[in-house]
């Protein structure tokens, strides 16, 4: 195929192609799994929704046990030239979701519309709605959590990533009360002795530098 497609001139208009360009787009990062992946889970109910896709919790009936599925839509990802930084954010979180303060990035695979991220449930929900509950928290509670979100940003950046949207939507409590940083999406690569000049994040949360 490579051959016949690409270095023959006179085959070089063919446009028979393994599998579809939509899906070439997010290769080798977002295997092309439908089949296995559809029949191995169970839809729960919507936990959250954005601005290109939504946040299902799932149940693999294989290990029997709850996860989190980000699906979003290729086509609304391809219309804001993002395909890049959603790449990035899977081999981020894939990376790094080893972390104790960081939420794990179990699989993540395409079908013909949708991209999917599965990542562990954690079932505290986000900070955000526990200030939104009880207001301020008490001095020691505010210490561990600085202390734990600290943790995940030095390891973060120890291990050349930015991580660009810090916020209580963004932090989540798992059965112990302990945090867990979650959603990569604006996260970047930055190697050691570079610098980016891209105004990104919630403005109500970003550094006064902005």
């Amino acid at each position: 195929w490579r051959e016949s497609t690409l270095t023959l001139p006179h085959q070089a208009c063919k446009t028979a192609w393994p599998v579809s360009q939509l899906e070439t787009f997010f290769l080798p990062s977002f295997p092309v799994e439908t089949f296995h992946k559809d029949n191995n889970f169970t839809k729960l109910p919507q936990i959250s929704k954005g601005a290109f896709g939504n946040i299902y919790q799932i149940l693999d009936l294989e290990k029997n046990e709850i996860f989190a599925l980000k699906v979003l839509s290729k086509s609304k990802i391809i219309e804001s030239n993002l395909i890049k930084q959603v790449i990035e954010e899977v081999q981020i979180h894939r990376a790094c979701g080893h972390h104790p303060f960081i939420v794990r990035c179990s699989s993540n695979w395409q079908s013909r519309k949708h991209l999917y991220i599965a990542t562990e449930f954690i079932e505290g929900g986000e900070l955000w709605s526990l200030l939104d509950k009880f207001g301020a928290l008490a001095l020691e509670v505010v210490q561990l959590y600085v202390a734990q979100i600290a943790l995940a940003l030095d390891f973060l950046h120890n291990a050349g990533v930015i991580y660009r949207d810090l916020k209580p939507d963004n932090i989540l409590l798992d059965s112990d009360a302990n945090i867990k940083l979650t959603d990569f999406g604006l996260s970047k690569w930055l190697p050691y002795g570079q610098t980016t000049r891209t105004v990104c994040g919630t403005p109500k949360y970003m550094g006064m530098t902005y």
